[in-house]
């Protein structure tokens, strides 16, 4: 299935009047994410912020955003069976079409009938009245599919390859279902692909030496749907956060990757030797668990000055022994001593946390892999020769695909002699997260 271009004309910012208050906001997030580029949750707390909407409201503005994106592709898909030419309809009335067969097929919160009329009164509204009585007709045959139930071969009537089939009936790009069989084999890819279509697990960590600290990591620990607990960060089924944090101090707890945090800890940060630089930082949460694990002195840098501001508040609020300042990961730490150790949280592709940030497959194409594979090597390169003799780099990427992970620590090491790996991570397929990490730790020898 064919993407959008991304070099088409942005549609002009949609009005929405005729939306329901939820569905306006999610429309405004997916036209945010997909128009805007923002990270499909910035968009979403932009819109937010700026919508004064019930709790019920913004939960569903929240699902229907994410939920429209993990399953977009395979919707298309059904809608392009009653539908004629929509590549050629307008992009709002396919948005809104899309939202509307999403509520249909995988939600029971309104009646069929409720989710055609608001659709076919936003698509007159906002796209034109000559679009409403396709959208009716469309959205009409989309509630007889969703009540008789959609069977997977339907995806594959038209006796389209296996490639195709997977891309339709999983939601996912062409590109990325071929690069998976051909890195991982059929069992693996097709396990790959269930995870990128469904909600993560949620992550939670709790901050150390807080008030709530040991009753709040108490009641996770026996939280009936635990998934996994590795220290004060724990894993939980998808979904809203339990009540009783929901009504904890903010500040003692975080959202946080129980998979990042896992493929980190896997490298034993605890017992690297400081000053350790943090060359991509963000928002610091990967700065902040290598505080909590004792390593430290850190300086945590990164090119864009925005993302490091949260991380400065908590440094200056929290005294730790670690200091933030806006540098690229290409160039030499601002340090009056070699670093013993670098954390390299390197761009990549992304592509083993589809399932939290589903936007990835709307945005990125596989000519991508090999820009980001030249900075991951060229990051790498720098990062390495920074380091002291003795030190060591820790390599993560969240992605799924051999060039940016496996390929590139080889790749590093048949260049560099004086280089050798001493750990490697992958997230357990077993672990039930619906996220996947890799991680290497490499010294300087």
């Amino acid at each position: 299935m064919r993407l959008p271009d991304p070099n088409m004309p942005r549609s002009n910012k949609p009005r929405l009047e005729a939306a329901p208050p939820a569905r306006a906001a999610a429309l405004q997030a997916l036209e945010a994410t997909l128009d805007r580029r923002l990270d499909v949750q910035a968009a979403l707390d932009e819109v937010l912020r700026n919508r004064n909407l019930i709790p019920a409201d913004a939960a569903l503005a929240s699902e229907l955003t994410y939920g429209s994106l993990r399953l977009g592709l395979r919707i298309d898909y059904l809608l392009s069976k009653f539908l004629r030419k929509p590549e050629k309809s307008p992009l709002l009335f396919r948005r809104i079409l899309r939202l509307a067969a999403y509520e249909l097929l995988y939600l029971d919160r309104a009646p069929a009938y409720a989710s055609v009329h608001w659709a076919v009164e936003a698509v007159k509204r906002n796209a034109g009245k000559g679009l409403a009585g396709a959208a009716n007709a469309v959205l009409r045959r989309m509630a007889e599919l969703a009540e008789a139930g959609v069977d997977p071969e339907i995806y594959r009537e038209d006796g389209c390859g296996e490639v195709l089939y997977l891309s339709r009936f999983y939601a996912c790009p062409e590109w990325i279902v071929a690069l998976w069989l051909k890195d991982y084999g059929p069992e693996t890819a097709r396990r790959l692909l269930a995870e990128q279509a469904a909600p993560p697990a949620l992550g939670v960590a709790v901050i150390p030496g807080r008030p709530e600290t040991d009753d709040l990591a108490a009641r996770l620990a026996s939280h009936p749907g635990l998934l996994a607990r590795q220290g004060l960060g724990f894993a939980l089924p998808a979904g809203p956060a339990p009540e009783f944090l929901a009504s904890a101090d903010p500040a003692a707890w975080r959202r946080q990757s129980f998979a990042a945090r896992q493929a980190l800890l896997s490298l034993d940060p605890a017992a690297w030797t400081g000053p350790v630089w943090d060359a991509c930082a963000g928002q610091g949460g990967k700065t902040r668990l290598l505080l909590e694990a004792g390593a430290g002195p850190v300086l945590a840098t990164d090119v864009h000055r925005g993302r490091l501001a949260r991380l400065r508040d908590y440094l200056a609020d929290s005294g730790a022994n670690a200091m933030a300042a806006a540098a690229s990961a290409l160039q030499p730490p601002p340090l009056q001593r070699a670093p013993g150790a670098v954390l390299l949280d390197v761009p990549c592709s992304g592509l083993g946390v589809l399932s939290r940030r589903p936007d990835i497959k709307w945005k990125r194409r596989p000519e991508d892999l090999r820009r980001l594979s030249n900075v991951q090597s060229d990051m790498l390169e720098n990062g390495l020769n920074a380091l002291k003799p003795g030190g060591v780099l820790a390599y993560l990427t969240c992605t799924v695909c051999r060039r940016e992970n496996e390929s590139a620590v080889e790749k590093t090491l048949k260049r560099r002699r004086d280089v050798r790996e001493t750990m490697r991570f992958s997230t357990s397929p077993e672990a039930s997260l619906g996220e996947r990490f890799f991680a290497s730790l490499l010294q300087r020898v």
